[in-house]
């Protein structure tokens, strides 16, 4: 495979991720403000479908994040690039 085209691949991917990662945010499960939240006889189901939904998402663009780079520490390795001279 030509590792230009696998490194180019890879910042695809990495660029792909960060913009998910802009949107979705970082997947926490920690109150940012250090409070504690105390619900009281209710359950807002869509809260709990949007915090799956975001939870879901940040962490597939962490997963795009670091196959991006894998692909781009393969491309760097002389050894596997295929050069061809006419």
């Amino acid at each position: 495979m030509d590792c230009n085209l696998l490194n180019s691949i890879g910042l695809i991917l990495d660029i792909i991720g960060v913009i998910m990662l802009f949107k979705y945010g970082l997947p926490t499960d920690v109150s940012k403000d250090g409070t504690v939240g105390l619900a009281l006889e209710e359950t807002n189901y869509d809260d709990i479908r949007k915090w799956k939904k975001y939870n879901f998402w940040s962490r597939f663009a962490l997963g795009l994040l670091v196959l991006g780079f894998l692909l781009q520490i393969i491309s760097n390795q002389n050894y596997l690039c295929t050069i061809t001279s006419k």
